[in-house]
């Protein structure tokens, strides 16, 4: 059976529960978050640029494969990515149009119902949703540095940092972290084959300094023992 279109999925999110147990909960906290005036790239048209703070949402859930998905009703179980599908279990997408975004499922997790206004405050004309889904140690969590796009790829860098000491978590544990980005320009779906993301330690104003300083406060946290690592990932193809 076909999973639940986006919106039929989100009326029935109105009696989700505040937080899943132990980590569940939005990623950072701060939900959407401002934007800065993109950075177009020098002799590229406007349809290449950056943003280091742009407009985006965060999910974070611990579920046995993605929470936010692009529907197929062409493929078993609407197309949502399964563990031996995505051994890597990272999955991406491109919004570009209503019609795309009315394929967007998402499972019952909490925050689903902002996955929808989110979408639905996109102007499509001159903005594109970037959804991203990671993997991450529950002791940890992603935040977004910056997202670069072109034509036909789209780039995302990402601070992996340390929760707060007094959130219980397990460092043997992962959940995972979307993102939904919205890029300031009108891409083509179709013409996006390439996605990367990268994923430092420290902070997004990662340093000599910033790399130490995260360095010594996680061998004070005696859960957080998941090793701190810088890891570039780049995929091609889009669902």
């Amino acid at each position: 059976m076909v999973p639940p279109t986006r919106r039929r999925v989100l009326h029935g999110a109105a009696g989700l529960a505040s937080a899943l147990a132990g980590c569940g909960g939005l990623l950072d906290g701060t939900g959407e978050s401002s934007r800065t005036s993109p950075t177009a790239t020098a002799g590229e048209s406007d349809f290449a640029g950056s943003e280091s703070d742009p407009e985006n949402l965060a999910i974070r859930a611990d579920t046995d494969r993605p929470p936010v998905w692009l529907v197929d009703p062409d493929q078993a179980d609407g197309g949502r990515p399964t563990e031996s599908e995505h051994s890597y279990l990272r999955t991406n997408a491109l919004v570009d149009s209503r019609e795309r975004a009315d394929r967007v499922a998402v499972a019952d997790v909490p925050g689903a119902d902002r996955v929808g206004a989110f979408l639905d405050a996109t102007a499509f004309d001159s903005e594109t949703v970037y959804v991203e889904t990671h993997q991450v140690g529950e002791c940890f969590r992603l935040e977004l540095c910056s997202v670069s796009w072109r034509p036909d790829e789209v780039q995302t860098d990402y601070a992996r940092v340390t929760r707060p000491y007094d959130e219980a978590c397990r460092a043997d544990r992962k959940v995972f972290a979307v993102r939904l980005v919205r890029i300031p320009a009108a891409l083509d779906a179709d013409s996006v084959n390439g996605f990367g993301s990268s994923i430092g330690s420290g902070s997004c104003d990662r340093g000599p300094m910033a790399d130490s300083e995260m360095a010594a406060a996680s061998s004070d946290d005696a859960t957080a023992t998941e090793p701190s690592e810088q890891s570039t990932e780049t995929t091609e193809g889009s669902q």
